[in-house]
């Protein structure tokens, strides 16, 4: 820097400054789970899920039963279709297309995923007899339910997406879990679709229901959310309220003004130990913040979409339903209760995910608390940071007032940035004679004699002013006390070049 500048810098701390509610991220855990459980299964990059629902297709010989939001997956559909053609009767159960125009975002049905869902319709259509409806939402795999029950209750989509990246649920299916999930099943199929493709060349066309069929009474595992019926949303209150010591909670959907989720907070600020596992979502943030508040620990996963709530109390459930009141109060959802060994594997799964979480909410963090990445919820919106320790902000350049102190008043300090300390600078300029300023001379009569340093007079847009110039700093002290003597304005900097 020259001798007419000045660096000049403000450390301000920050460490105990409030942030927002925030997403910290934890630190980076690469544990491989086993997909494959003895009865509770976890979707990943092996495709274990897939491949045993491609097995349980293989061993169908009368009948298979599909039921997914939507379905795009290759070895599924490659699976559905030899089903099919080795005669076994293949039905599947999919959201209307309407619906699944709508459910854009969260990287669950994004555009790709739309048109393999429509591929696969255009391609077994004439194999597989599908119904939809906009309130089909449960996932399950059904095989001979009344000869050799065999099944898969599922959290997740049949998409490559969904068995490959989520984390997701399945589970084994009983004999007798299969029989009342198929009566469920067999009665929304026939009772409550509002669409049918046979035929390829047709699409789907209206259908309406059998009339024929009665709603299922509710059985002791599988529950159900339908127009008729809302054992699921009760089972899911008696799990909550029979927790004695530790709650465990997973979903997808979340909304902090539907009764269960206000009841989960009350347990929390009960002082029940409430853990909460839910994908990092700007839709989910006010009930999840909620929670939070309440005293839940919130554990953030990029990919979660499983549903489950497991209690210390021996019962827990794993369903298609999300927390919210399109999934407890409306819609098609299914849910398995837990019992027993299905239990302790359960919630072995769900505490195996804890340490695998990539982030966890902090209601009002103290900024000193937090480093590294971070995702701060202010204005509706998260928005992702890195914390440091420290951070340099440069506030620009100004230029003093006169030459022989450079300063100015402090700029004004911008908030927003960052980081446990700040440190701000900013650089001050010396002033400069104007080029066409007219040198002021020592009274008298010709020759004209200069001051030294000399004098010069500069024009302003307000009128003028007489300012004391200078070459190097050494000629500084003799400039402030001609200054003094004169009442100039200020001392400025001559450039070489000017005369």
């Amino acid at each position: 820097m020259d001798d007419w500048k000045k660096k000049h810098e403000k450390v301000v701390p920050q460490h105990n400054q409030k942030l927002p509610p925030t997403w910290v991220a934890q630190e980076k855990n690469t544990t491989m789970l086993h997909e494959l459980g003895h009865t509770v299964h976890i979707s990943g990059r092996n495709r274990c899920v897939a491949k045993r629902l491609v097995e349980l297709l293989r061993e169908a010989e009368e009948q298979a039963v599909v039921s997914s939001f939507l379905l795009a997956d290759q070895e599924i559909e490659d699976a559905l279709l030899e089903t099919s053609q080795r005669g076994v009767r293949v039905y599947v159960m999919i959201s209307s297309e309407a619906r699944l125009g709508r459910e854009t975002g969260d990287g669950e049905f994004e555009q790709r995923v739309l048109a393999g869902h429509t591929g696969m319709l255009n391609r077994l259509a004439g194999h597989v007899l599908f119904r939809s409806a906009s309130h089909f939402h449960a996932k399950m795999l059904l095989v001979d339910p009344w000869s050799n029950p065999q099944g898969l209750l599922l959290t997740a989509n049949l998409t490559r997406e969904a068995l490959e990246r989520n984390e997701e649920l399945a589970v084994e299916l009983e004999e007798k879990d299969v029989k009342d999930a198929a009566a469920l099943v067999g009665w929304a199929m026939w009772e409550t679709a509002e669409h049918e493709l046979v035929d390829p060349m047709d699409r789907f066309r209206s259908v309406k229901p059998v009339g024929s069929l009665a709603h299922p009474t509710p059985s002791e595992n599988v529950v159900a959310t339908t127009a008729e019926c809302s054992e699921l949303r009760h089972r899911v209150v008696e799990i909550i309220e029979s927790a004695k010591r530790q709650l465990i909670v997973s979903s997808f959907g979340w909304d902090m003004e539907h009764a269960v989720v206000q009841r989960i907070c009350q347990r929390a600020r009960d002082g029940l130990n409430v853990t909460v596992l839910a994908r990092v979502r700007p839709s989910a943030m006010p009930a999840l913040i909620s929670l939070r508040e309440a005293g839940a620990q919130v554990l953030g996963f990029k990919w979660l979409h499983a549903k489950a709530i497991w209690s210390d109390d021996g019962r827990a459930l794993v369903m298609s339903a999300n927390l919210q009141a399109n999934g407890l109060d409306q819609g098609f959802e299914l849910g398995l209760h837990l019992d027993g060994e299905r239990f302790e594997e359960l919630g072995e799964r769900l505490r195996a995910w804890f340490g695998l979480a990539q982030w966890q909410l902090e209601e009002a963090p103290r900024l000193g608390d937090v480093q590294g990445r971070a995702m701060i919820w202010q204005d509706n919106q998260l928005t992702e940071v890195n914390v440091r320790e420290q951070s340099t902000v440069s506030l620009g350049e100004y230029t003093a007032s006169s030459a022989e102190e450079l300063v100015v008043d402090e700029p004004s300090i911008p908030s927003g940035e960052i980081a446990h300390e700040v440190c701000y600078t900013w650089v001050v300029n010396a002033p400069t004679l104007q080029p066409k300023a007219r040198e002021v001379f020592q009274p008298g009569d010709e020759p004209h004699v200069s001051y030294s340093p000399r004098a010069f007079e500069e024009y302003l847009l307000r009128g003028k002013r007489l300012v004391i110039a200078v070459n190097t700093p050494e000629e500084l002290d003799a400039a402030k006390q001609l200054k003094d003597e004169l009442s100039a304005a200020a001392v400025v900097v001559r450039k070489e070049t000017q005369p």
